[in-house]
């Protein structure tokens, strides 16, 4: 070893002492990552916690922003399809409602934007979600009365769910608005995904289950889910005018909610 051979006086090999000079760098950059890393996991778990406590009512805003729409579109047009095939729709025609329910809602979404710029995200979030909260449940009982009729299915659930769905298109920008760019990423991903895997990922066990104690169940949870959100955007705006929020709209302030912005009337 090294110090046996410089106890007795013995010269090692250059190449040797290359070797372990290039050993000990190779063990100083592992304690270096090391105590980098352990910064990083400090520095990401204060910054989740800073933006926990700044920004939780954010978060609550924007999940029950995006519960309408997650529970409409797996409660309502992906388990609702189901439904039909199950009680006897024909399956062609299915698949073609459903595509035209699709291509509706592509060309709706033009005529949604140019609302949304007129008169605000929230206020078309929130007409969408009034919309659900209506029509809900008259729309499953439509399906449900006559699963087999092609024209009820194209009429109810190709335009009426259409309808609906494209109303709330806007949820996307609605979460997006609600964090400063700091956190904007982390905000949106958090609210968002918590509205869509918790809320729109459990809405189809939900409908099913809600045939057992009743034939309007899933009619209902459409309906309730569109309240929550008509709840949560009328209750952001009573937050902001009494300062539990700093701010509603990082980006697009006005028009928000129509001719209202900042927690002020604007003519």
């Amino acid at each position: 070893s090294l110090t046996g051979g410089r106890l007795f006086c013995l010269k090692e090999t250059e190449l040797f002492e290359q070797e372990h000079v290039a050993l000990l760098e190779e063990e100083d950059e592992e304690v270096l990552v090391k105590e980098e890393r352990s910064s990083e996991r400090k520095s990401t778990r204060r910054h989740l916690q800073e933006f926990a406590c700044t920004h939780f009512v954010e978060v609550l805003i924007g999940t029950g922003g995006v519960i309408s729409f997650a529970v409409f579109q797996y409660g309502g047009l992906v388990w609702v399809n189901s439904f039909l095939k199950k009680h006897g729709a024909p399956v062609n025609y299915l698949m073609m409602a459903g595509t035209c329910s699709r291509l509706l809602q592509m060309i709706l979404a033009f005529p949604v934007g140019w609302l949304a710029d007129l008169y605000g995200t929230a206020f078309v979030t929130l007409a969408g979600a009034l919309v659900q909260t209506a029509a809900g449940l008259p729309l499953f009982l439509a399906l449900e009365a006559e699963p087999t009729s092609v024209a009820n299915l194209f009429v109810t659930y190709t335009f009426g769910y259409s309808f609906v769905a494209v109303l709330q298109f806007t949820i996307y920008l609605y979460c997006a608005e609600l964090f400063p760019t700091a956190v904007r990423t982390l905000g949106v991903g958090v609210s968002y995904n918590i509205g869509f895997g918790l809320f729109g990922g459990f809405a189809p066990l939900l409908a099913e289950a809600s045939l057992e104690w009743s034939p309007y169940g899933p009619g209902l949870l459409l309906s309730l889910a569109g309240f929550v959100t008509v709840v949560t955007i009328v209750g952001s705006v009573h937050l902001l005018e009494h300062g539990k929020v700093e701010k509603l709209a990082h980006i697009r302030p006005r028009p928000y909610l129509a001719t209202w912005a900042d927690g002020d009337v604007v003519g």
